[in-house]
């Protein structure tokens, strides 16, 4: 078997914290590459929206019914809430107002207390009605500034309303954020180790449990309990584990039985062998006549073991799927009536009749020779069980043009209802008092199960106490294939 590692590293406990950690650093340095590559870029996209904004209200204002006083007072107090300056310029006049909250170490719309004619020549050339720039730069203050201009018509006169943002230096920002970013990096991870062990403590304890517990069913003990830990997937495989255990102390308690019953037939015949071998060898090994009787009770129980044996290895290759059955169309009403002529002999002997009700030419689909063993099986049962009357019915019939019924009736005590759902288990005994059969290996009914499950057959019994049983089985009918 494979030896397990049992490092501290490959411990759920581990692994589920380092999972929270690597997620928690994930994150942190998710963070990280945004302050470094995308703070810039969405701060300018950023300006770029307000700037825009606040250019389409000045134009808002100028064109409005406001008196001119009030206009002015209008923009000077936009342009004072943005922390710009804005300039209307009259391309057709040349005249022009302004409003300033940067002066002029932080607008680049003036140079030297003129108009700066770099602006207004870039909006002259400008093809298209805008005016953008986020990378202007102050020559005297090396100030960088954003700078957005658009051209309208107003009164058949042509204006150009320009608005200019100072932009703060991203150096400074982002040593700033790094600050700030190292000091939440360390809260966070702090944090991250703390929840993680929390949390991995409660998710692995439960597991843990398990753990504990599949170590008792491992060792065979089946005595096993769960607490609830309102994980639906870890309460499941408890629930999960918890019936198996239940079905290993029922295979474990049945193995056991199994193996005693077992041992209990192979024991009596052999224990009878060697018994009338001592006998011949000691007593009759010169009287002819109870030498051949004593000879042939070895050779019966010898037959004993042989059928045992069999019926042992045919049950187990049948339930390990090893032994295969070949579908093909077989006279069942010749099998049912040469089945039953079989128990002849045993039946007159027991003073009991054996009638054959069975519908000619049934041709059914079916392993011909199984399905002869499950007839030979239900009637020997049925000669253990016969009541009063004496009498056991075997029938065949067509239920319909596609299926095919074969019933094997006895009279005699019938069956629990408490103990139908074993009867076709290997060795079941009702009264927990095993007794070695009279004849056949008492695996009949579990040999018939395995074969008929293999055949898909619906079977069953139909059974009532001091009524008798009726034991059945069903297949499909050769016609159901044409």
């Amino acid at each position: 078997m494979h030896k397990i590692n049992k490092s501290v590293f490959n411990s759920l406990n581990f692994k589920t914290w380092s999972y929270f950690m690597l997620f928690s650093l994930s994150i942190l340095l998710l963070l990280l590459f945004s302050q470094i590559f995308l703070m810039e870029p969405f701060y300018k996209a950023t300006l770029k929206k307000d700037i825009i904004s606040l250019n389409r209200n000045i134009y808002d204002i100028t064109i409005s019914n406001l008196e001119d006083d009030v206009k002015t007072s209008e923009i000077n107090r936009l342009t004072a809430s943005k922390n710009a300056c804005i300039l209307i310029y009259n391309a057709t006049t040349t005249d022009s107002k302004s409003s300033d909250a940067l002066g002029e170490t932080g607008c680049a719309l003036y140079a030297q207390g003129s108009l700066n004619p770099n602006i207004l020549e870039g909006m002259e050339k400008e093809k298209s009605n805008t005016y953008f720039r986020d990378d202007y730069v102050i020559d005297f203050t090396s100030q960088e500034v954003m700078i957005y201009g658009e051209k309208y018509i107003i009164n058949n006169n042509r204006y150009y309303i320009l608005s200019n943002f100072a932009l703060q230096s991203m150096d400074n920002i982002i040593r700033s954020s790094q600050n700030q970013y190292l000091i939440l990096a360390i809260i966070v991870l702090f944090m991250s180790i703390v929840i993680s062990m929390i949390f991995s403590n409660f998710i692995t304890r439960p597991i843990l449990k398990i753990k504990d517990e599949a170590g008792k069913l491992a060792q065979g003990n089946y005595d096993v309990s769960f607490t609830k830990s309102y994980i639906n997937e870890v309460d499941e495989l408890q629930e999960t584990l918890e019936v198996a255990a239940e079905e290993l102390s029922n295979i474990d308690e049945t193995r056991k039985e199994l193996l005693a019953n077992v041992s209990h037939d192979l024991k009596t015949p052999l224990t009878m062998i060697k018994a009338y071998a001592e006998m011949i060898k000691d007593i009759s090994g010169n009287n002819r006549a109870k030498r051949n009787e004593h000879l042939d009770i070895i050779i019966n129980e010898t037959d004993n073991l042989d059928v045992l044996v069999s019926d042992m290895l045919n049950l187990s290759k049948l339930q390990a799927k090893a032994l295969k059955v070949e579908i093909q169309p077989f006279d069942l009403s010749q099998n049912i009536v040469e089945t039953a002529a079989k128990f002849n002999t045993i039946a007159q002997k027991e003073g009991v009749q054996i009638i054959v009700e069975c519908e000619p030419e049934l041709v059914a689909l079916g392993d011909k020779n199984r399905i002869n063993e499950v007839i030979y099986n239900f009637i020997s049962n049925a000669l253990k069980h016969y009541g009063d009357d004496r009498k056991v019915l075997v029938k065949g019939y067509l239920i319909n043009r596609e299926t095919i019924r074969v019933e094997v009736t006895d009279h005699g005590p019938g069956i629990d209802e408490n103990v139908l759902p074993y009867i076709w288990d290997r060795y079941y005994k009702n009264d927990r008092k095993y007794q070695r059969a009279q004849s056949g290996s008492g695996l009949g009914l579990a040999i018939a199960k395995a074969i008929l499950e293999e055949h898909n057959s619906n079977f069953g019994v139909i059974t009532a106490v001091n009524e008798g049983s009726t034991f059945y089985f069903e297949l499909k009918s050769a016609e159901s294939e044409q």
